[in-house]
Parts: structure tokens; sequence; C-alpha cells
């Protein structure tokens, strides 16, 4: 089957899931705002996907060294900014991530500890951070931010859109299994992924006036 078919059915597959897993309703904002980022995500995606999996092979390989973890994660964010902004990505963008070292590295640091402590003393506190945290990487890109600044604005974003940022948090999880099951699939999932929360991001910050 051509790699276009293909991709043509595993976004059908993604906005399937997202339609079974948001309840209807009073939900349906979050709804349409969840099949819409799928879906401008889809339509980016495919118009570059070449750069986005090679970046992504070039950060998964670079990832052997524990040091170039965060910095080649940021390298993937910023190549999906880019891609928002309706500017050409190159491979090359990956290696982009390296400008945000320290912030990434601290950024990390803080929302790891932050995450395992919540984690530790009562689970539900550190799942509520992973939903409230998992636009820092795209703000830090964004807005220019410093890691501690990034991590309160990404948790202001996700406190005011919590139901819409529950369920995508939900929905890219679903995602990233099913990339990870099948293996070579990451390759699709993990830049794909990335742009969806990129996008979402790049929407909610518009529309949350920064603290």
């Amino acid at each position: 089957m051509p790699n276009r078919y293909k991709s043509d059915i595993y976004v059908a597959y993604i906005v399937v899931i997202s339609n079974i897993i948001i309840p209807n309703g009073d939900t349906m904002r979050e709804e349409d705002m969840i099949n819409d980022i799928v879906k401008e995500g889809y339509n980016i995606f495919k118009k570059q996907y070449v750069a986005f999996i090679v970046g992504t092979v070039i950060a998964l390989l670079g990832m052997i060294f524990i040091i170039t973890i965060p910095p080649l994660i940021f390298g993937i964010y910023f190549m999906c900014i880019k891609s928002i902004k309706g500017e050409e990505i190159q491979i090359s963008d990956v290696f982009k991530g390296f400008n945000y070292f320290i912030t990434s590295w601290v950024l990390f640091i803080v929302g790891f500890i932050a995450i395992v402590v919540g984690l530790i003393f009562l689970v539900i506190p550190g799942l509520l951070l992973m939903v409230l945290f998992q636009y820092a990487i795209a703000v830090a890109i964004l807005e220019n931010r410093g890691a501690i600044s990034s991590l309160k604005r990404s948790y202001e974003i996700g406190k005011k859109n919590f139901a819409f940022s529950l369920v995508l948090w939900i929905l890219m999880a679903v995602i990233e299994s099913v990339g990870g099951l099948t293996r070579i699939g990451v390759l699709i999932t993990i830049p794909f992924t990335a742009l969806c929360v990129s996008l979402a991001t790049h929407k909610l910050t518009a529309n949350t006036k920064a603290a």
C-alpha cells in the first residue's frame, strides 16, 4: 500500500479515537478543537514529512547520549513550530534545540522532579502535572521564555483549558502507544504528536493572556 494511503488511514484512525474518548454534550467545543488540531497537524505533516521523519531519526540516534536528550526533543518542537508559522523546515533544524540547551535541561529536571513527587505521594497530582506541563516546551520556543517561566505559563494555560488539555494529553498518549507497538511508527507519531501539541500551544497562547 502506498505510504500516502497509509498516512490517510492512520490519521483517520486518530480522528476516530478522538471522537471515542471525548464525551458528547458540554465538551463539543473541545471535540471540535481537537479534531481541528489533528487535521491541521496532519496537513502540515504530510507536506514536509520527509524532513520530520529524518529529523526524528537523527534525534533518536543522538539520544544515545543522555546529555543530548532534552535539546534534541526541543529540536523536534522547533521544527514543528517553524512549520506552523508556514516556513519550510530543514532536517538540520533538529539541531536548533541546542540553542535552548540550558533551558531544556532545567525544564526537564524541574518538571520531572515535580511530576515524580506528585506520583509518589498521591499519583493523581503527578498525572495532573503531566497534563498541565505538556505545553512547556512549545511555550519556551514560541514565547522565548526560560524553563521555570515556561512551566508556569504551561500550568496556567492547562488550568484555564483543563478539559481540552486532558483530552489532548490522553489522545497524544494513545497515538504514542500505537507508534510504540509498531516500532517504526514512532518515526511518525513522535513528530506528529509534537506538532499537535505545538499547534494547541500556539492557539491557546493566543487566547490566554500571559501572567
